[in-house]
């Protein structure tokens, strides 16, 4: 039997072996975390060095640089780069000159590289970052960061945003969402936000006839006049419910405006209900190098930018907003799908789908190759998610749901109510329009024209409600009534309707611009027809379709101011040339929904619907022109409700109201309707700081 002393001795050895064993694995642990965790803290005390210099960084290329600028736009925030030596394709090694000490016995280096121009963004500043922070010990972090100085998104905060406006504001009020939660009291809380009207060119009013009601303020640059007088001015039944120095509307009370002249900038230091004169972006300095109530832009902005300055959508235009858009890198429209009742490119019979051939679409469907669509939420909701652009001009009516922007290349045709949904799945609810943040959001846009209501009708009141939705009385071209004059859609009236009537008017102001400047581009607008008609002498009213001229030598364009001549001048031969070789042209009429198709579309929508004003939710956006008509012989007694806002370059609307003195077109400014579309002009609002990277130790 083996000794038991053997035994202990042979366990103690073997237990003393593992002891050592196991203190020699943890004390090497203990000496590797230590290694680890001070490498760890050198690590984060570096990065944090090289953080500083970002830091130090958005103070130097940012807050410094605006502050010398000669104004706050991005032009002149990149004339001063240049000044100091940072110009576009350079690199400046140090920005700094020597590394710059912290307290800690750290230092950093920010190298930093321009190069400009994106392709959604041309004008944009690109500064690419490196800051290296450097510890005593020489250990180093190195990060990288991209700036982004561009133009700032375009405020839409405008329920009506217009280059020129005639007619749109007879029998027009202009408020608020909160007005649907009930009328302003003393309680502080039931007042309404105030609404704003911005024109920057040129408003028409009729001079002694009812003329609006803006319950906010009106900003102007361009003029304004009254028809009739030619009187510069606001018509004397323009009304406002807003007092100077007001920032809510406390009352319904309307009150007259009170003109404020920014030409005398202590005119305009505190919120006015009428701006007349109001700066652009290089005028700001007398006002802070700020705008006195927000920025009214200096140009009409565009939904696609115009890189060639062309005044069209070219190709590479359209497409590269479409490519950025599926490719995920479009700032201003993420790429999106819509699912709806719908039909692209119909031929034949051209009919509402009603509640069949439900699809679902994306930007590479529609976007890509030519589509001219037919969407019909009458049944099923249009269910709306991000940026849908579609290739060709649009047809819509019906329930929406979602949030997103249709975006059509062409033209967009609201025939009938389009209105927000707030049900699930198969079911339809109305919603709750006193609490706007749970509505859903459309944006609009076409890069053609807007077209809203029975825009097809000659302009007669002798029509009954039956002839009214005929094709047989449709508006034909200017050129077919000259040339049948007993026909019985021209010879009712001998004149033009009011859309017809106001594309004739936006010729004749284009031509006057030419005429003017001659490097201008005119654009044009035509109707059924490749032919420019403009409106005779000064009188914005319909004429008599013999008077209409057209773009020809010896043809006469008068310089008016209102409907008053100031003087006039005969097109020569070269003046048309130049003009005609120069200008574009937009269609009002479509090839594919022509009127007679888009009369029957529009009468089905009418026969299916009751009385009431006709409606449309979210934000109706034109790169050129919005037309709108409402008869009062319709259900919907001349009226219409508009819960979103308008912007187009130029407006043609007519809604006059059922008679009895209230409004005819009314406007509730959903002020959560702001696609971000590069438009603005105050550089400091748009630093962009790309996501710091770590590329190197």
């Amino acid at each position: 039997m083996p000794s038991t002393k053997g035994i202990t001795l042979v366990s103690t050895l073997v237990f003393t072996f593992i002891v050592i064993i196991l203190v020699t694995i943890s004390t090497l642990t203990s000496l590797s975390n230590r290694r680890n965790a001070q490498d760890a803290l050198r690590t984060s005390q570096a990065q944090f060095a090289a953080e500083a210099g970002l830091e130090r960084a958005v103070a130097r290329l940012w807050h410094q640089v605006l502050a010398s600028a000669a104004s706050p736009s991005v032009s002149a925030y990149a004339a001063e780069l240049n000044r100091m030596g940072l110009t576009n394709g350079a690199t400046i090694a140090s920005l700094f000159g020597e590394p710059q000490s912290l307290g800690d016995g750290s230092s950093f280096v920010v190298r930093v590289s321009r190069q400009d121009g994106t392709i959604t963004n041309p004008d944009a500043v690109i500064l690419t970052l490196t800051s290296t922070g450097t510890l005593a010990d020489g250990s180093t972090r190195r990060l990288r960061q991209v700036f982004r100085v561009e133009r700032a998104f375009f405020p839409f905060d405008y329920a009506l945003l217009t280059n020129n406006a005639e007619c749109i504001f007879c029998h027009l009020d202009v408020k608020s969402m909160d007005a649907l939660r009930g009328p302003p009291t003393s309680d502080p809380s039931t007042w309404w936000r105030r609404a704003k009207v911005g024109v920057l060119e040129s408003l028409i009013m009729r001079d002694n006839e009812e003329a609006g009601v803006v319950h906010g303020s009106l900003v102007t640059r361009g003029t304004i006049t009254q028809q009739s007088s030619g009187r510069i001015g606001p018509s004397n039944r323009y009304r406002t419910t807003m007092n100077p120095g007001d920032t809510r509307i406390r009352s319904t009370t309307l009150i007259s405006a009170t003109p404020a002249d920014c030409t005398i900038p202590s005119s305009c230091t505190i919120p006015q209900n009428l701006y007349y004169n109001y700066p652009d972006s290089n005028n700001l300095s007398a006002f802070g190098n700020r705008f006195p109530d927000g920025e009214l832009p200096d140009s009409f902005p565009l939904p696609i930018p115009d890189t060639n300055n062309n005044r069209l959508i070219d190709d590479a235009e359209w497409n590269a907003e479409v490519s950025s858009s599926l490719a995920g890198t479009n700032q201003s429209y993420s790429a999106g799908s819509i699912t709806a009742a719908m039909r692209i490119n119909p031929s034949g019979s051209i009919a509402w789908p009603g509640g069949s051939s439900v699809l679902t679409q994306t930007s590479a469907d529609l976007g890509q190759s030519p589509s001219n669509v037919i969407l019909d939420g009458s049944v099923t909701p249009i269910s709306l998610s991000g940026t849908v652009f579609i290739n060709g001009d649009v047809v819509i009516r019906g329930r929406v749901r979602g949030n997103g922007t249709i975006l059509a290349r062409g033209n967009v045709y609201v025939m009938g109510d389009l209105t927000y949904d707030c049900g699930t799945g198969s079911t339809l609810a109305a919603c709750d329009y006193s609490n706007p943040s749970r509505l859903p959001q459309l944006h609009l846009i076409a890069g053609g024209n807007t077209v809203v209501g029975d825009y097809m009708t000659i302009h007669s009141g002798s029509l009954t409600l039956l002839n009214m939705l005929s094709t047989n009385y449709n508006q034909p071209p200017i050129s077919f009534c000259r040339a049948n004059p007993t026909n019985t859609a021209c010879a009712l009236r001998r004149t033009p309707n009011l859309p017809l009537t106001e594309i004739t008017n936006f010729n004749r102001r284009e031509l006057r611009r030419y005429l003017s400047d001659n490097t201008y581009r005119p654009r044009f607008y035509t109707f059924g027809e490749d032919v420019v008609y403009f409106s005779p002498g000064c009188s914005h009213q319909p004429q008599q379709y013999k008077d209409y001229n057209t773009i020809a030598a010896g043809a006469k364009v008068s310089f008016c101011q209102g409907d008053r001549e100031l003087s006039a001048i005969k097109l020569t031969e070269n003046q048309v040339s130049s003009i005609l070789a120069r200008a574009v042209r937009y269609e009002v009429t479509s090839s594919t929904f022509n009127n007679a198709v888009l009369k029957n579309l529009w009468a089905s929508s009418m026969n299916a619907r009751g009385t009431g004003a006709l409606r449309t939710d979210g934000l109706l956006y034109s790169a050129n022109a919005i037309f709108g008509l409402a008869h009062r012989k319709y259900p919907m007694g001349g009226r219409w409700d508009l819960r979103g806002a308008l912007v187009a370059a130029d407006t043609g609307i007519l809604v006059p109201g059922p008679g009895d003195g209230t409004a005819g077109l009314t406007i509730y400014h959903d002020d959560r309707l702001r696609p971000r579309l590069p438009g603005g002009q105050q550089a400091q609002a748009q630093l962009r700081r790309g996501v710091w990277e770590v590329v190197g130790q």
